[in-house]
């Protein structure tokens, strides 16, 4: 299918150097003044709908961006040639009618964008087939580049997030001038910019206001909170109601201390990424059925992030065979972290000392 092209990361950069003359970064210390990580920042208050779950403020941001663009893709084009590669169009319909005739798909191509993902968002091809390479393109990907993107990951970036080109270069440089202002590393920041392609979408304040969320809510410091964001740099973006439901449930509903909540959200940030109530369930198993304590859950959090099905399973078979036994203190001691690492096979064989046939006998009894 277009698009789909699995392309490895000597010939990306290959092809990357074709499309634009990739220079060495030149930015350094940002423009904004040196002040303490988020030093009095106010925490957004609840009916601030726009900063919703995820999808839905990516899907907003998306929303609004189209709201704003004066030239209608319904509009008449100037230059004949355009009139014939970007022909009026549908929601639903195929790039690959116009891939030959615009030069435009072609380089987004050959850097690894799949088209047929950006075929399914509403308004999204009307806004790539009215883009222009070299004008509004180019320098983009020159600026990501720059930031640190690795070439081989400009496909997957701009198939999340193609209206990044929307975005001002100025606007751009300015939040990531504000990163720096952080102190943030040029490291780190490659790697919020790469892991999270919508971060640059919003605004210094918005980003601001959600790091010092964080700030105040967990009681971090300016470190801890340049860590968290460049550990899961989804998580500053994510869903404020999600991330305060999910506090909840970790602090009141299943007994962590906040010091124990801050370690938590430090070493596994995407707790409180998952659904609260399969938080609560995994937790209740756990804690309650497989009597793991907060201790011992907090040095193997993991777990929390574990498909119940995994957890219930290799539990159930140390259980059958006699050999649930998670202290390390005694003898026959089985790490808590093998209920949640390596495939079926080597937890039957290396930990539980047993056979796939055994095993596979087992699971048809549950």
């Amino acid at each position: 299918m277009l698009g789909e092209r699995k392309i490895d990361a000597n010939k990306m950069r290959g092809l990357l150097s074709n499309v634009i003359k990739i220079v060495a970064p030149t930015r350094t210390g940002g423009c904004l003044p040196q002040r303490h990580l988020c030093k009095n920042l106010s925490v957004p208050a609840p009916h601030h709908s726009a900063l919703q779950r995820y999808e839905d403020d990516l899907e907003n941001e998306f929303r609004q961006v189209l709201r704003e663009e004066r030239r209608s893709v319904l509009e008449p084009v100037p230059d004949p040639v355009s009139l014939e590669a970007y022909p009026n169009t549908k929601p639903a319909f195929n790039f690959a009618a116009y891939v030959n005739k615009s030069h435009t798909l072609q380089q987004l191509v050959a850097l690894g964008v799949e088209l047929h993902k950006l075929e399914k968002r509403k308004g999204i091809p009307q806004f790539v087939l009215g883009l222009d390479f070299e004008r509004d393109v180019k320098e983009h990907i020159q600026f990501l580049t720059d930031t640190g993107v690795p070439a081989e990951m400009l496909g997957e970036f701009l198939t999340k997030n193609p209206l990044i080109f929307k975005e001002d270069l100025g606007d751009l440089e300015t939040r990531l001038n504000y990163l720096q202002s952080k102190r943030f590393l040029p490291e780190d920041i490659a790697r919020i910019v790469t892991k999270n392609p919508f971060w640059l979408m919003l605004n210094t304040k918005r980003i601001d206001r959600r790091l010092g969320f964080f700030q105040k809510t967990f009681l971090l410091e300016g470190t801890e909170v340049r860590g968290l964001a460049s550990k899961q740099p989804r998580l500053i973006t994510y869903n404020l109601e999600h991330v305060r439901k999910n506090t909840f449930t970790v602090q009141e509903e299943m007994g962590f201390e906040k010091s124990e909540v801050k370690q938590l959200l430090l070493a596994k940030p995407r707790i409180w990424m998952i659904k609260t109530e399969a938080l609560q369930y995994r937790f209740e198993y756990i804690h309650r059925r497989m009597k793991i304590s907060h201790a011992e859950i907090l040095q193997t959090p993991d777990l929390l992030l574990t498909r119940d099905v995994r957890i219930k399973q290799r539990h159930g078979f140390l259980k059958f065979l006699g050999k649930v036994q998670y202290d390390p203190k005694k003898e026959l001691y089985i790490p808590l972290k093998s209920l949640a690492e390596g495939t079926d096979e080597e937890f039957v064989t290396e930990v539980a000392k047993s056979n796939m046939e055994c095993y596979n006998r087992f699971l048809k009894t549950l």
